[in-house]
């Protein structure tokens, strides 16, 4: 198991007992390598291709984050949380000026998770080790 995937199962497993099947993907990524862990009928719509175009855009949205964090004097900029229809997607990057993180999508609709679970992700990946 590469070290991306082993990360990325490490914090599907502490986020899945919060909020369980209302986790959808964990994702680590870095510039050569990434690992993910899907839930299955999330995996059923993305082909390795989609999830490797997923993670570069990721990365250049990334790269762009450090312009966004000088425009707001609201100190360091430690995740992105997008909210679509049926999902919440947070990206924690390692630090604005690396090309490597952790992209979480959490089921907006779901069972169990609420915005609460959402924050408390965005801190359980602030904090979550190397």
């Amino acid at each position: 198991m590469s070290t991306a995937r082993s990360r990325a199962q490490t914090v599907w497993d502490a986020v899945y007992e919060r909020v369980g099947e209302d986790l959808r993907v964990v994702i680590r990524y870095q510039p050569m390598d990434w690992g993910s862990v899907m839930r299955d009928d999330v995996r059923e719509q993305y082909s390795r291709t989609e999830t490797q175009a997923l993670v570069d855009r990721t990365i250049v949205d990334q790269l762009s984050y450090r312009r966004q964090e000088n425009a707001f004097d609201a100190g360091t900029l430690n995740a992105i949380a997008r909210i679509f229809e049926e999902a919440w997607i947070v990206s924690c990057p390692d630090s604005v000026g690396q090309k490597s993180g952790l992209l979480v999508s959490i089921e907006r609709n779901g069972d169990t998770a609420t915005l609460s679970d959402v924050e408390w992700c965005i801190d359980f990946l602030e904090d979550e080790p190397e």
